[in-house]
């Protein structure tokens, strides 16, 4: 049976920020699981609907600035939010510039990681020749939260279509449709904008009020401005700042057909995009509440109104976790919080590590870096994890339960600002 130092899953952004990052380590003796036939995780689109990837309009929501690796900077012609095509040629540039192919074995699928008992990990997966296992003395999963849709229960009967917006690629398919788009996050505002371009109809429901920010502020980047207030002590004069910015930039959220966001703007994710309360305005796009039942074609939404609809998509996140895990992984389903010291060690397998696991406001992969160093650092022995870990993670949670919503969406949320500055404050207390 192979074995190697370490097993990382996944070949997405974080997977290889995390191989580079262990290779730089000295750490070589490794392999890279990934699932699909190529390297760079959802920025690899495919029409197939069953493979999970980013929309044909998909672009970050991060500036480029703020979504370039320190020392890989993106092309000077990449736009302020580069598409993923462009994302994806990045990844490939920073994968060859790096020498990282030789690590990752493609068409590769964890099925399952179970630990030994004298330390490590036993990994079976599938590939073309059937299946096989090794074994590892770590483990580190890059697979992200974006793979097992959330798909709510429906009260009633809906005869029309219904898929994820996972599921979704481009707008073509839904010309002439009467479209449903369900959840207010990024996904659910592109998908909507995009939509209504070539649909007879689009309604937006969202079931509790959510705050929706322009992607540009006085001509820049939101990231690029909001990050100038990116010290701790600033926290609540950034929370201010921006309820006053969204005040004068978007006005009362009741005249899109919107519910009116409460409490401080930072205690939610928000949502940066800037075409669909254009779209809303301009009668492209109906702004609903949550959704009720269904009947036949009708749709009731939780203030009586009703409408008919051909299709509905669901834009309603995925569940958080590692399947392939078993028993190692409590279910973080509807986990409002995560026991995990700085979102990727449990307390009590300290062979174990997630990276990319987060969702901040900004960009998953620069933060995945850092995480990716913290474990290298870890695994080389530059770094020691601290011995009252779990009492870390409970104050951790303590302090993120009074910053953020209580919910499946917040529960790996952090600041990228503060988070990242708090990653670099445990190297450099530890001497990396």
């Amino acid at each position: 049976m192979d074995h190697y130092r370490v097993c990382v899953v996944g070949a997405g952004p974080t997977g290889l920020a995390t191989i580079k990052s262990l290779a730089e380590a000295g750490i070589t003796d490794l392999i890279c699981h990934e699932a699909q036939d190529a390297s760079g995780g959802i920025w690899v689109y495919s029409d197939d609907p069953e493979r999970p990837s980013v929309y044909q309009t998909a672009h970050t929501i991060s500036s480029k600035m703020l979504s370039q690796f320190p020392d890989f900077p993106m092309p000077d012609a990449y736009p302020d939010y580069p598409s993923n095509r462009q994302i994806l040629d990045y990844m490939r540039a920073y994968e060859a510039r790096f020498d990282l192919s030789r690590y990752i074995r493609l068409k590769s699928k964890v099925t399952a990681a179970r630990p030994r008992d004298n330390g490590g990990w036993e990994i079976s997966f599938e590939d073309a020749t059937g299946g096989h296992s090794q074994t590892a003395d770590y483990l580190i999963v890059c697979s992200g939260h974006h793979r097992e849709p959330v798909m709510p229960d429906l009260p009633g009967e809906f005869s029309g279509e219904q898929l994820h917006a996972g599921q979704y690629k481009k707008a073509d398919g839904f010309a002439g449709k009467k479209v449903l788009v369900v959840g207010g996050g990024n996904s659910g505002c592109d998908i909507a904008s995009a939509v209504s371009r070539v649909a007879s109809h689009v309604s937006l429901s969202i079931r509790s009020p959510q705050v929706i920010v322009p992607k540009l502020v006085a001509g820049r980047p939101l990231d690029v401005q909001f990050a100038k207030l990116r010290k701790p002590h600033l926290r609540w004069a950034r929370d201010g700042l921006l309820k006053l910015g969204l005040t004068l930039l978007v006005g009362p959220y009741e005249r899109y057909g919107l519910q009116q966001p409460r409490g401080r703007v930072l205690s939610h994710h928000p949502t940066l995009n800037t075409v669909i309360l254009d779209r809303i305005r301009h009668g492209m796009v109906t702004g609903r509440p949550g959704v009720r039942s269904a009947a036949g074609r009708e749709v009731t939404f939780t203030d009586g109104t009703r409408a008919d609809f051909d299709v509905i998509i669901w834009a309603t996140g995925y569940r958080l976790g590692a399947p392939f895990l078993g028993d190692v992984c409590p279910d973080w389903n509807e986990a409002a919080q995560v026991p995990l010291y700085l979102k990727m060690m449990l307390a009590d397998v300290p062979d174990l590590f997630f990276i990319g696991l987060i969702q901040p406001i900004g960009c998953i992969w620069v933060l995945a870096d850092q995480q990716a160093k913290l474990a290298a650092a870890e695994i080389s022995g530059a770094w020691r994890r601290p011995a009252d870990i779990k009492a870390r993670i409970e104050r951790d949670n303590r302090r993120d339960a009074k910053r953020y919503k209580a919910s499946l969406r917040h529960a790996v949320q952090v600041d990228t600002h503060e988070y990242a500055a708090e990653l670099d404050k445990v190297l450099c207390d530890f001497g990396k």
